[in-house]
């Protein structure tokens, strides 16, 4: 299992099937915290949901639509971190996250996404990254601006979290893009 050093705190590993216990407790203990922006924590109610969740992703991750991580600090199970909808004509991908609170505002997010924007631009090939947030999501959307992703659209009632159209920020970064911050 090849992980990927982030900080000395913060590392991201490859999703695995083993994974699920600790990261459906994860979910479970921060369901009031995640259940405003992310549409499956209540579907997300057994171990074996998430177990089933993991191995759905992994069968994707197989056939090159998916690229899943799990997110370490300090040894302990924070988060999960992907590139999903990976398309092999466009060369792009659409990145989704989250954390256990005890986890942000900490600059986790921020700086597991640089590495992963680096796994995307220089290991899959990619050469777009798109990520939506809820308007209101003001702490999703603070990671994209961190990073320096530009703001592409405000989509009206374009999510459906809780029986509720919201409307979503679509936030994009191109490889040239990225590119140019390396060198500066």
């Amino acid at each position: 299992m090849f992980i990927n050093i982030v900080d000395k705190h913060i590392s991201l590993k490859p999703t695995e099937v083993a994974d699920a216990e600790p990261l459906f407790d994860l979910v479970d203990q921060n369901r009031d915290h995640l259940a405003p922006w992310m549409p499956w924590v209540d579907a997300t109610a057994t171990v074996a949901d998430e177990r089933q969740f993991i191995e759905s992703m992994l069968t994707k991750q197989a056939h090159g639509q998916v690229f899943i991580t799990t997110i370490i600090v300090d040894g302990e199970v924070a988060g999960m971190l992907d590139i999903h909808n990976i398309s092999d004509v466009n060369h792009r991908g659409e990145i989704g996250y989250w954390l256990g609170t005890a986890y942000t505002g900490r600059g986790v997010m921020t700086k597991a996404l640089e590495r992963l924007e680096e796994i995307a631009f220089t290991e899959l090939d990619l050469h777009k990254l798109s990520l939506g947030a809820d308007v209101n999501n003001q702490a999703s959307r603070a990671v994209a601006e961190r990073r320096q992703y530009h703001l592409d659209a405000t989509l009206p009632e374009n999510i459906l979290v809780n029986e509720q159209y919201r409307d979503e920020a679509i936030y994009s970064l191109t490889v040239d893009e990225w590119s140019k911050r390396q060198d500066d």
